[in-house]
């Protein structure tokens, strides 16, 4: 169980003055050696970038990575609080907590994991069709080049997707793999573990081509939680907290720590099958067959052309 480090991690970035150097002390006091901070000011705001990474057992394994996608932690000073937005935030550091903790007592991963968030408790908001949504405090473009890390040889996306028709479900839905402008099956493993973890059969969350194309081009999406599969070449499955009903990003008193407790374990459990080389995200020779017939689709994760 996760909970008392998510509730940790919830506490800290309930905070209307919480900055990445608290969240950085907190890690740094758990035993992550390895944190940084990084503070940006961007076209609505600033926040700062957070990343950690614990080793595991033989640091050179490929790493697994877990990003806290978000616009930001609160609206403020238009809402008072946390908001419902702030859950992949509090699930990443949650991780963290967790995985610092375990391996403090004994419980070492084969491999490294990197966790990477922003910390932006004064996020503006924006119109969002059926509710509005919050908007980052700089470009996706930009808060990729800082959120996805080159060691990242597969990415969890942890964000909070209750303002959709898509899912009437309350809990933790995931996505298919998107890899080079590609959707991808979703592993039986990967499905096994999200229905071990929550009791319940395993819910999955529809993406559409451009749900995974670069948020700058003005399309409609579903939100960010894909973004981090518009650079680089690895997989990236989306983690998602869901609701039945449609809840705006900007809405507080919505987080739900049973399900991000779920969220936390999912990204944990993946994380230690992944690192210990026994979690793929795709078939090798299915991704091959795609590419002799069909050739590449990278051309998705640019901008493409103007319309």
């Amino acid at each position: 169980m996760a909970m008392k480090q998510v509730l940790e991690a919830f506490e800290l970035l309930s905070g209307a003055r919480v900055d990445g150097a608290a969240v950085a002390d907190l890690l740094r006091s758990r035993g992550i050696d390895d944190v940084t901070v990084e503070h940006v000011q961007g076209e609505t705001g600033s926040t700062d970038f957070v990343s950690c990474r614990i080793p595991g057992a033989d640091p050179s394994r490929p790493a697994m990575g877990i990003i806290g996608r978000l616009g930001g932690l609160g609206a403020r000073p238009e809402m008072i609080g946390l908001v419902s937005d702030a859950d992949g935030a509090i699930a990443a550091i949650g991780a963290a907590l967790k995985l610092a903790d375990m391996a403090g007592r004994g419980d070492v991963l084969a491999g490294p994991v990197r966790i990477h968030t922003h910390i932006c408790p004064n996020a503006a908001t924006r119109p969002n069709s059926p509710v509005p949504m919050m908007r980052s405090p700089m470009p996706a473009r930009q808060m990729m080049q800082r959120e996805v890390h080159a060691d990242m040889a597969a990415i969890l996306s942890v964000d909070t997707t209750r303002g959709n028709r898509l899912v009437n479900h309350r809990g933790v839905a995931i996505t298919p793999v998107a890899k080079e402008g590609w959707l991808l099956p979703i592993p039986d493993t990967i499905l096994d573990i999200l229905g071990w973890v929550s009791g319940e059969l395993p819910v999955t969350l529809p993406l559409t081509t451009q749900d995974i194309t670069p948020q700058e081009n003005g399309l409609s999406r579903i939100n960010s939680i894909m973004q981090p599969a518009t650079v680089g070449s690895v997989p990236v499955i989306g983690v998602a907290l869901t609701a039945q009903t449609t809840v705006p990003g900007c809405a507080t008193g919505v987080s739900n720590v049973v399900d991000l407790d779920v969220a936390t374990r999912f990204c944990i459990e993946v994380a230690k099958r992944f690192t210990a080389g026994d979690c793929a995200f795709f078939d090798e020779a299915n991704w091959q067959a795609l590419q002799r017939r069909y050739g590449s689709l990278r051309h998705l994760q640019g901008l493409g052309a103007e319309a």
